[in-house]
C-alpha cells in the first residue's frame, strides 16, 4: 500500500468514526432555533437526556409516513426544508405542515416522546456525506398547572439510524439501549403572539457516562481513571459502551452530552410536533482496539445544519398522570404503531 493510500484509508477511518459517534452523540447544533449555547439553562447533575424523533414526514427507514403532510424539498438548492407545500400549514420553525388543533389547551397525561438529532458527515475520500440519525423514545408525565408543564419519565429505547452508505455503523448495545435514565424537564404550554398554542421546552443539557459540576461547560473526561466518569449502562466498563462493525470494528466507552430545546404544536388532542434546536459533543475514554480512540480524536463531525433535521413527536397514551400498566416494556413493543419506528 502507498503512503498516498495510506493516509486516505486513515483520514477515512477517521471520519467514519467521527461520523458513527456524532449518531450517538457528538456533532455540532441544528434545529429551528439553530445554534443553542450549551450553557442555557442547564439542568445540573450527570443523566439523562430527552431526545430523538423523525422528521416529520418521515419513517425511521426514511420513507414518508401516511398521516403526514408533505414538506418542501430538504435539497438546500431547493430552498429552505421546513416551507410547506400548499396552505393550511402551520408556521415555519414549528416543523410540521398540519393545522393547528385548537382545542388542545391541557397537555397533562402520559405521552410517548420521541426525538431525533441529525448530523451530517464529510468523509475526504467521498463526494456525498452520510447522514446520521439518532432516535431516544421516553416515556413521561406530563403536569400542567395554568401555563407551566413539567415533564417526568424515563428513556425506554435508543436508536441508530445509520446512512445505507456507511460501511461502518454503530450499534447500540443493548446495556446502553434499554438503560432507564431519568428526564425530567419543564417549559410552558400557552398560546404565542398568533393566538396559537405553543408547546415550549427551553434548552437542557445532559451528560451520560459522568457527573460533571457544570454540566454544561465542564471538559468531558478523556481518561479513563477520572474519578467522575460513571457506569452508566451498567456494563462493568466506566461511560456508555457503543458497539462498531464494518470498516472500523470494535468497542468505545465514551461520555456524551447533549443540549436540547423543543417547540411545537398540538396537530391532535393526542399529538404535537415540532422543532428541537440540537447541539451535542463526546470524548472516548478507550476503546478496543485501542486505534479506534486515536482515530476518533483527529476527527470532527457537524449535526444537520438543514432546517428542521432535528424534530420531536410527543403521542398521548393515557389522560392520566400516571398510566400504570404502560412502561418501557410496553411502550418498545408499541413504539412502531405509534411512531413508526
Amino acid at each position: 500500500m502507498t503512503h498516498a493510500r495510506r493516509f486516505l484509508n486513515q483520514v477515512g477511518r477517521a471520519a467514519f468514526v467521527a461520523g458513527m459517534l456524532a449518531g450517538c452523540g457528538s456533532g455540532g447544533s441544528s434545529g429551528p432555533d439553530a445554534a443553542l449555547p450549551m450553557g442555557a439553562d442547564a439542568s445540573g447533575g450527570g443523566s439523562s437526556g430527552p431526545d430523538a424523533a423523525l422528521p416529520m414526514g418521515a419513517d425511521a427507514s426514511g420513507g414518508a409516513s401516511p398521516d403526514a403532510a408533505p414538506l418542501a424539498s430538504t435539497d438546500a438548492a431547493d430552498g429552505p426544508a421546513n416551507v410547506c407545500v400548499g396552505d393550511g400549514g402551520v408556521a415555519p420553525l414549528l416543523c410540521t405542515c398540519k393545522p393547528v388543533f385548537a382545542s388542545a389547551t391541557d397537555l397533562s397525561g402520559t405521552w410517548v416522546l420521541e426525538t431525533i438529532g441529525a448530523q451530517t458527515v464529510k468523509v475526504p475520500a467521498y463526494v456525498n456525506p452520510f447522514h446520521l440519525k439518532s432516535i431516544d423514545v421516553i416515556l413521561v408525565q406530563v403536569i400542567q398547572n395554568g401555563n407551566d408543564v413539567t415533564l417526568n419519565g424515563h428513556y425506554c429505547d435508543r436508536i441508530q439510524h445509520d446512512d445505507p452508505n456507511n460501511p461502518a455503523k454503530v450499534i447500540v448495545l443493548d446495556p446502553w439501549r434499554l438503560t432507564p435514565s431519568p428526564l425530567q424537564r419543564s417549559g410552558t404550554f400557552a398560546p404565542d403572539d398568533s393566538g396559537r398554542w405553543t408547546l415550549t421546552l427551553p434548552s437542557l443539557v445532559e451528560v451520560f457516562g459522568a457527573t460533571l459540576s457544570d454540566p454544561a461547560t465542564d471538559a468531558l473526561p478523556t481518561d479513563p481513571n477520572d474519578p467522575r466518569l460513571v457506569d452508566v449502562d451498567g456494563d462493568g466498563y466506566p461511560g456508555l459502551s457503543i458497539a462498531l462493525s464494518g470498516l472500523v470494528p470494535g468497542t468505545l466507552r465514551s461520555v456524551q452530552r447533549q443540549s436540547t430545546a423543543l417547540r411545537g404544536v398540538a396537530v391532535a388532542e393526542d399529538r404535537v410536533e415540532g422543532g428541537m434546536a440540537y447541539e451535542s459533543d463526546q470524548s472516548v475514554i478507550a476503546s478496543e482496539p485501542p486505534t479506534i480512540k486515536n482515530l476518533y480524536t483527529s476527527s470532527t463531525a457537524i449535526t444537520d445544519p438543514a432546517a428542521c433535521s432535528s424534530t420531536f413527536v410527543m403521542v398521548k397514551v393515557s389522560d392520566a398522570a400516571d398510566a400504570g400498566a404502560v412502561d418501557c416494556a410496553w411502550v418498545r413493543d408499541q413504539e412502531t404503531a405509534f411512531l413508526g419506528l
